[in-house]
């Protein structure tokens, strides 16, 4: 894989994972708001408007990955969206035809990160 021009690696590789595991704090203000209550306030729906939108984009980001490399969004989702342990996604992988040791699962969770981080760009 290429490096990635405007940064290093790992300096790419962590700013994509903080960006995906926000993904839980956007869920989370997007819960705030309940669509049936008509005392919600325009900033309470703007804020749940983005966080829905945040949300979306996260989303869309880890199954563009999948398309490429079903394994590498395998990881993301697991890892990222639904922040799994690594065995919890080693067992997943594995439910889905990838035997993949723990010893490369870094080498491959990197890749899928970098791969993410060029959609987020």
């Amino acid at each position: 894989m290429s490096t990635i021009p405007t940064t290093g690696e790992k300096t790419a590789a962590t700013a994509a994972k903080n960006y995906l595991r926000q993904f839980k704090d956007w869920q989370l203000i997007s819960l705030r708001v309940d669509d049936s209550n008509p005392r919600v306030t325009d900033q309470e729906q703007l804020e749940h408007t983005r966080a829905i939108s945040e949300l979306k984009t996260r989303q869309h980001i880890v199954t563009v990955v999948g398309k490429v490399d079903q394994a590498s969004g395998i990881i993301l989702e697991q890892r990222f969206i639904k922040r799994h342990r690594t065995k919890t996604t080693l067992a997943e992988l594995a439910a889905n035809h990838y035997q993949i040791t723990e010893g490369s699962f870094y080498h491959r969770q990197r890749k899928a990160l970098l791969m993410a981080y060029k959609l987020m760009h």
